[in-house]
């Protein structure tokens, strides 16, 4: 896998998953951490931080499902990996379509994980990059949005200031506003940046 790896956190409430899946991973040099249930992970781990998950779908007190809907709900950049059983493929594509990055059968084939470890972690650096993005976006004044809005659509200084009904030097100070707390050195960034958020 490219760039640093990500932790990954492994979740199955069968001992025997946990200890070969670690296994898969440590050989493969990746870090891990290693919990009996969704919830034990869930009291112990800032879901904001960025790692991957492998999650069984069908364990007590909380499913594979539901940890995913839960990741979804708090906006966790986190990616999960679903291990899936015999008859559970319906569930793992529905998991997919909540979100999921893959989903992996038993017993767990060290190429399939590899793959899937790879869509994961490039989902996961995606979505921390969008995180971060979103917060750079709420801190833009009402007056902010509107010029970024205006500056998505192509438009230049002085067509905005007629949009907005102020004046050129106006708009470039809220321009200049918008760059600066948005991180973006070029007007071609910013545009990248506000279009990630699909605004």
């Amino acid at each position: 896998m490219a760039r640093e790896a990500l932790v990954i956190h492994i979740i199955d409430d069968e001992e025997s998953v946990r200890i070969s899946c670690e296994f898969l991973l440590d050989s493969l040099g990746l870090p891990t951490q290693v919990w009996s249930s969704a919830t034990e992970f869930l009291r112990q781990v800032d879901i904001r931080s960025s790692a991957i998950i492998i999650s069984d779908l069908m364990m007590p007190e909380m499913s594979g499902q539901a940890l995913q809907r839960h990741l979804n709900k708090y906006d966790s950049p986190m990616a999960l990996i679903a291990l899936t059983g015999n008859g559970e493929i319906g569930d793992a594509v529905s998991m997919l379509k909540q979100g999921a990055a893959d989903y992996l059968e038993k017993p767990i084939s060290s190429q399939r994980l590899q793959e899937a470890l790879v869509r994961a972690q490039r989902l996961t650096l995606d979505r921390v990059q969008l995180c971060t993005i979103k917060a750079l976006y709420t801190q833009l004044t009402d007056k902010e949005r509107q010029v970024a809005d205006e500056l998505l659509q192509g438009n230049i200084n002085k067509v905005i200031a007629d949009h907005l009904d102020v004046s050129v030097r106006t708009i470039e100070v809220h321009r200049s506003q918008v760059m600066k707390k948005m991180q973006a050195q070029h007007v071609s960034e910013l545009i990248q940046k506000l279009v990630m958020l699909d605004i």
